[in-house]
């Protein structure tokens, strides 16, 4: 029996927009309007029903590892926003711009990957330049609000942009430019951005549901490869611990479920974790980052 099925038993939907979700939504359903919210989830099921009226064993294999990233792309914009506060609270602001524009991108890569109209070209979607994501997930949101689109677009340029004028120019003037206002905080965004990745997450749900169901499929070796080998500048790097996490899904649940089903006890406590300070280095310091802090900032982890 694996965690989704007994989260699934246990668990209890809520109602907005003529429809059931999992998720209990903090931001979602308080920027969109239930009108556009509908007119978005319809046509994100006709997009989802051409993939899964056609669901094969290669399919099955690819939306897993597209969800279970998502949902790794929602930890990891957590983990950067507990980094800012605590480096704003001890005035590192250098780092300030980091981790603000790279929580943005986190939960940007979330959408990108639950979404019906992006393509996972053999593993190429983990690797898409940041400006393709900006541009391809702000495509996504003006079919729930143009303007709000346009204006996010504009916002998450400017994080963009100050990041690298702080990476890259090393201003004397240090971060006193001006930045684009805009009407949500860092933390509020973050948090729309992931609950738009589980809605879309949540339609490919029923989508399978409908269109694919009581039937077995496979999670391929070649899939699960393609999620724990990143290879970068000529250097291999392979992830023992996603390949665990992925094993299980294999034996226990090898058919895609949302990103707040997807998401374990174990992996959320362990991707947390892994940033704690290392035996060898934490003696005695109470001041030392505590990654244990706040996980479910901007999203309902386990």
């Amino acid at each position: 029996m694996s965690h989704i099925f007994v989260r699934q038993v246990l668990g209890e939907k809520k109602r907005f927009a003529d429809r059931d979700w999992w998720y209990d939504f903090r931001s979602f359903s308080r920027t969109f309007d239930e009108s556009s919210v509908k007119k978005y989830s319809l046509a994100t099921l006709t997009h989802f029903s051409k993939i899964t009226k056609a669901w094969t064993d290669e399919l099955n294999s690819e939306w897993l590892c597209r969800v279970y990233f998502s949902a790794k792309m929602v930890l990891s914009a957590s983990l950067m926003l507990n980094s800012l506060e605590y480096a704003e609270d001890r005035n590192l602001r250098i780092s300030s711009s980091y981790f603000e524009y790279y929580a943005i991108q986190s939960t940007l890569r979330a959408v990108l990957f639950t979404s019906p109209l992006s393509k996972w070209a053999d593993g190429g979607l983990l690797k898409l330049p940041h400006k393709t994501s900006i541009n391809a997930v702000c495509d996504i949101i003006a079919r729930l609000d143009k303007d709000f689109s346009k204006r996010l677009k504009s916002h998450i340029l400017n994080l963009k942009a100050f990041r690298e004028l702080i990476s890259y120019r090393a201003p004397s003037s240090g971060d006193s430019f001006a930045k684009v206002e805009f009407d949500m905080e860092l933390i509020e965004l973050c948090q729309l951005l992931s609950e738009i990745a589980q809605v879309q997450s949540e339609l490919l749900e029923v989508s399978l549901l409908k269109n694919a169901p009581g039937k077995s499929y496979a999670f391929l070796d070649e899939y699960i490869e393609q999620a724990c080998h990143t290879e970068i500048e000529g250097h291999s790097f392979w992830d023992d611990e996603d390949q665990y996490r992925l094993d299980y899904l294999r034996r226990k649940h090898p058919w895609p479920t949302n990103i707040i089903h997807i998401m374990s006890e174990g992996h959320v406590e362990d991707f947390f974790g892994a940033w704690l300070p290392r035996e060898d280095e934490q003696g005695e310091d109470k001041d030392a980052f505590n990654p244990d802090m706040n996980w479910g900032v901007i999203f309902d982890v386990p």
